[in-house]
């Protein structure tokens, strides 16, 4: 029976276990650095878990590749879910667990882990191929005769330290991660505005020169800008040099429409006295950004894995038996259910293509 180690319990690590485990074809070994398996999934949309959208397209992640259109078209969310019993729902495009509870999906992904090796605060240093892979761990050393990356990227605060120094070591070729999906650090902060919500444009501009709009949730912060769009709209920043945030907060109204209408009777409070006070237009309010809060703040990140490296199983082309799957390659996406629906697939296409090697192995 071959061994298969899983490194990250994360959606990918976790989607990939669960398929394989449904054959009962394999000694499965799941190797997770941090203190609690899945916690970012516990953490995504606000503790809803947005697990997919209903509009799915390769234009809303950062590569044309299709293999990674394949991927993410192939990949029947609600059959996955349905095999795990657990029931989802549709807000909009949105698509959530029927409990609209992270913890729902985490426990449909982990229940159904009978007779697989779980182990916690296991960090991978180093792998090495002998007759088969040997994984060296801060917990001792480990034996697979297939080893599947999971270890997503250093994004939020409950990701690991490591992220692919392992794969570094051996040559694959890696992007740096660089965070996506951010709060905005701006000159202009409105500290009386801290807190507030509102709907509205996001527009970004490198200096004077457009580069995109996004339209829903903004929200005011003591260091600058966060909100849905605002971080949509980040994912733009490695590239962009002089990055300038214009808001239309009344992006159904015309201008003479505010000599109509009463500030207060627009605007929450805070907003209208402070527009007032300052003298500011609320259909194009100007934000100067200086900086993100960080990697660590991030919802995922640009970089990962070249895919110039993986074959279409996601296996390294450079050492057969070893996959790489969600985060860890360089794919991200959109909010909005599309970094966890790549992070289902691809962990599923991986475990698939393992089995179907098994399975013409055997014949």
């Amino acid at each position: 029976m071959e061994t298969i180690a899983i490194i990250g319990a994360g959606a990918s690590g976790l989607a990939c276990m669960n398929i394989l485990n449904q054959t009962k074809q394999y000694d499965i070994l799941v190797l997770e650095q941090s203190l609690k398996s899945a916690r970012k999934i516990l953490a995504s949309g606000n503790g809803r878990c947005n697990v997919s959208n209903k509009n799915m397209d390769i234009s809303f992640y950062n590569t044309t590749s299709p293999l990674i259109q394949e991927i993410i078209s192939d990949f029947d969310i609600y059959h996955f879910f349905d095999c795990l019993s657990l029931k989802l729902r549709e807000e909009g495009d949105l698509i959530y667990p029927y409990s609209l509870s992270s913890l729902s999906v985490k426990n449909a992904l982990l229940k159904q882990a009978d007779g697989i090796s779980l182990i916690e605060q296991c960090e991978v240093i180093d792998i090495k191929k002998e007759k088969q892979y040997r994984l060296i761990t801060n917990q001792g050393v480990y034996f697979a005769d297939k080893v599947v990356i999971a270890t997503g990227s250093p994004a939020s605060d409950l990701s690991g330290n490591h992220n692919l120094d392992m794969l570094k070591k051996m040559k694959v070729a890696c992007l740096p991660f660089v965070e996506s999906l951010v709060q905005l650090k701006t000159k202009e902060v409105y500290k009386s505005l801290k807190g507030l919500r509102v709907k509205g444009i996001a527009k970004l501009y490198d200096h004077h020169t457009f580069i995109d709009q996004k339209k829903g949730e903004i929200l005011f912060t003591d260091y600058g800008l966060s909100g849905i769009c605002i971080m949509q709209l980040s994912r733009y920043l490695d590239h962009v040099k002089k990055p300038v945030i214009h808001l239309d907060l009344l992006p159904d109204l015309e201008k003479k429409d505010l000599d109509h209408y009463h500030e207060d009777g627009l605007f929450h409070e805070k907003l209208a006295k402070l527009l007032q006070e300052k003298q500011l237009y609320a259909k194009n309010l100007v934000f100067h950004v200086n900086g993100t809060m960080g990697i660590k703040k991030a919802q995922v990140c640009h970089g990962g894995v070249c895919l110039d490296e993986v074959d279409e199983s996601l296996q390294l082309k450079k050492y057969p038996g070893i996959y790489v799957c969600g985060e860890a390659l360089d794919v991200d996406g959109d909010c909005g259910g599309y970094n966890l629906h790549f992070a289902f697939a691809s962990g599923t296409h991986v475990a698939k293509h393992i089995i179907g090697e098994s399975y013409v192995k055997d014949k």
